[in-house]
């Protein structure tokens, strides 16, 4: 089966949109042209839709697919600073931003269409906060502030009217000099894992929803046995099946995966591979036969079949994208 593969390419101010066809074969099928960087990208499959955020101008740009698998830019909207991550309630009626540089995070409403209509929250000096996710069974927003150390646990609260209101129910301190950066979570237990882009690990919390609070139970280098001493992390993903983790750092250029047990959320290192220049994001497909990786100042794009019986990767192909490629997703 074909998969789409959309890959932001910040200097060259476009997205490239290429097809995976079968024996690994790669072809670009568009260049989606932009004003600005493309960074972040986040694709709505409930109503086939792109966002895409672009530093210098500062926007989301919202692109439709349509049934000949084409993007076509359809909305933009001006943003306070530049966007660094962006992701979605459940029901796909709000869109988060958050900006590592604007110390700050906002919230959009979206339409039934899933198109952006107003600026609904803000939330200011939240310094370095590089991601925002909402755990959808706790209810429970999750904001990592890279230069605080920290990850800050907010309640959401829809009214009738539309109207949000946000709660600060906790602050998590994570250890000094950390700098939390991307998280992810359990799909099934309650376990959080947040990767620190500046010591080079990645922490497992359990979370407690009744109290919003977050207890760490490991943190794990990305290299075990290594004489690794400076870091800079960038991606953090869990395999379809719940068995893996992987997480990548651009200044080692590798991808390190590790086992999970869904018991206890513990992770158990399995292997680091040396992958293309500065990987700074990967995607896993939905079949998790597959991960993808752009590397930032190599501009090449990777991808690994992925061993579902021992988590363990191999090459499959690669080629070159445009340049500065900062974000990679799977449709």
């Amino acid at each position: 089966m074909e998969k789409n593969i959309l890959v932001s390419c910040s200097i060259n101010k476009h997205i490239e949109h290429w097809i995976l066809k079968k024996n690994y074969i790669l072809l670009k099928k568009s260049i989606l042209s932009s004003t600005g960087r493309p960074q972040p990208l986040k694709y709505n499959s409930r109503d086939k839709l792109l966002y895409a955020g672009e530093t210098i101008n500062n926007k989301i740009v919202t692109y439709k697919q349509n049934s000949c698998n084409e993007f076509k830019k359809i909305h933009e909207i001006n943003i306070f600073n530049t966007p660094n991550y962006i992701s979605l309630n459940k029901n796909k009626t709000i869109l988060f931003i958050a900006s590592y540089h604007g110390n700050k995070i906002q919230l959009f409403s979206l339409n039934s269409s899933g198109l952006i209509e107003n600026i609904i929250y803000n939330i200011e000096n939240i310094q370095g906060c590089h991601c925002i996710k909402i755990h959808y069974k706790y209810n429970l927003i999750f904001i990592s502030a890279l230069k605080e150390n920290k990850i800050y646990i907010y309640s959401i609260f829809l009214k009738k009217n539309k109207k949000i209101t946000l709660i600060l129910r906790n602050v998590i301190f994570t250890a000094y000099n950390s700098g939390p950066r991307h998280i992810v979570f359990h799909p099934f237990n309650p376990y959080l894992y947040s990767i620190n882009e500046l010591n080079g690990t990645i922490d497992v919390w359990l979370i407690d929803n009744k109290l919003a609070k977050l207890l760490l139970i490991q943190s794990i280098a990305l290299k075990l046995n290594s004489n690794m001493y400076r870091f800079w992390a960038s991606d953090i993903h869990i395999h379809p099946n719940i068995k893996y983790l992987y997480a990548c750092d651009r200044l080692n250029h590798i991808i390190s995966a590790f086992n999970i047990d869904n018991t206890t959320g513990i992770l158990s290192y399995i292997d680091s591979y040396k992958t293309t220049l500065q990987p700074r994001s990967f995607c896993i497909s939905k079949d998790g036969k597959l991960l993808i990786v752009v590397g930032e100042i190599s501009n090449m794009m990777i991808i690994y079949h992925i061993n579902c019986n021992t988590g363990h990767l191999s090459v499959k192909a690669k080629t070159f994208t445009g340049k500065n490629p900062l974000w990679i997703l799977l449709t």
